[in-house]
């Protein structure tokens, strides 16, 4: 299954670049040419589970290298049209260049080989361009709630109170941190910083205050009679 996105600026530049969502990442590629701030070791989170001894390179890192290189030059604010093709459908919207970016970002390291990452990768298999704040938490939810169901079938206890799903984006909060620091670090760069702190706080909403951001849905399933 293959993402694509397209960027088209007004000045003439066009970027594009193919997502494959389920690829696979080698621990045994040469990666002696890859950038600095690549390397796992540069600003690695504090609850990566990969050993420095297995793992010379951040997956996660060297899968956005070529975006945040790029983009580090234009600003956050540039207009462009963004053009995002599946394999079911087709999106053109005209954004500012941190909101195109957002997705296409969330999208890549939903599908690295980071493993605080891999509980989104079933989103990733739907993915949802220019997703507002309500349509991601709605969409994280639910594709949890499946996998709770299928927990339950199969015997296992299903956390029907969305305590896993809180737990997750706490741990995707201390990669969210590590990783914009790893990236400001390397890069001066106003789109990248934007885009990836604009990426950031959906976890942060969930992390913090669940409740209260499903809450705010809960007219869409129950509409009181007067």
């Amino acid at each position: 299954m293959i993402v694509q996105y397209f960027f088209s600026f007004d000045d003439g530049l066009d970027l594009n670049y193919d997502v494959h969502v389920n690829r696979r990442f080698s621990i045994h590629a040469d990666y002696s040419a890859a950038p600095e701030w690549t390397k796992l070791t540069n600003n690695q989170c504090k609850n990566c589970p990969l050993d420095k001894k297995v793992y010379s390179h951040c997956p996660a890192a060297l899968d956005l290298d070529k975006v945040i290189q790029d983009l580090q030059k234009i600003s956050a604010l540039t207009k462009v049209n963004v053009r995002v093709l599946t394999a079911e459908r087709e999106y053109v919207k005209r954004v500012t260049l941190e909101e195109g970016v957002r997705g296409l970002m969330g999208l890549i390291m939903a599908t690295s080989a980071c493993p605080v990452f891999c509980d989104l990768k079933p989103n990733a298999r739907t993915h949802l361009p220019f997703a507002n704040r309500e349509e991601s938490i709605l969409r994280l939810a639910s594709v949890y709630l499946m996998k709770q169901y299928f927990v339950w079938r199969e015997g296992g206890t299903p956390d029907w109170e969305l305590k896993g799903l809180i737990k997750e984006h706490a741990e995707l909060q201390l990669v969210n941190h590590a990783f914009w620091q790893r990236v400001m670090a390397a890069f001066n760069s106003d789109s990248n910083s934007k885009a990836l702190l604009s990426f950031f706080t959906v976890s942060a909403s969930i992390s913090t205050s669940l409740d209260s951001q499903l809450a705010k849905m809960k007219n869409v399933f129950f509409t009181s009679v007067e």
